[in-house]
């Protein structure tokens, strides 16, 4: 899911606000506003950026983790920013579980190799069921075959 997130500073009111917004049908719709107190967020910006977190965290607003601190810095940058013209910014977010992840597929020559791997590590445990100049086939025992149709059936039964 998409979400954008509008901080804007209001020097009159002596308070900043976070706007979460969310992406429906190729529009950004308000769905949670938070305002704080320029105050409390000036003690906290220039200790760690875990207290900046802290602050910002509340029951409505409640990012996770690395969303959280991305806020923070946005906050930072717009506090300490000297340009006055600039009293908002917006930070873009999309949750990672939408995006596909994308994985190397292995090549079959190292599937073949693994599975084979796997299967002498398991016969060479510590009761030493395979050597190491052992060949599989030597240990792998030979499925019966078939009985002989030449075979003369007992019909006296």
């Amino acid at each position: 899911m998409k979400q954008r997130y509008k901080i804007s500073y209001n020097d009159k009111k002596d308070q900043i606000r976070i706007t979460e917004q969310m992406e429906w049908e190729g529009q950004y719709i308000e769905t949670t506003e938070e305002k704080y107190s320029v105050e409390l967020l000036t003690h906290v910006i220039d200790k760690d950026i875990q207290d900046v977190v802290d602050a910002i965290r509340t029951n409505n607003l409640f990012p996770p983790y690395d969303l959280a601190v991305a806020i923070a810095n946005f906050i930072i940058q717009l506090m300490k920013e000297t340009d006055e013209s600039i009293n908002e910014l917006f930070l873009e977010w999309e949750d990672i579980e939408d995006k596909p992840v994308e994985q190397e597929e292995p090549e079959e020559d190292e599937i073949i190799e693994d599975e084979l791997t796997e299967l002498t590590d398991d016969l060479s445990d510590e009761d030493g069921f395979l050597e190491e100049d052992d060949d599989i086939d030597s240990i792998v025992p030979k499925s019966p075959g078939l009985p002989d149709d030449d075979e003369p059936k007992n019909d006296d039964l």
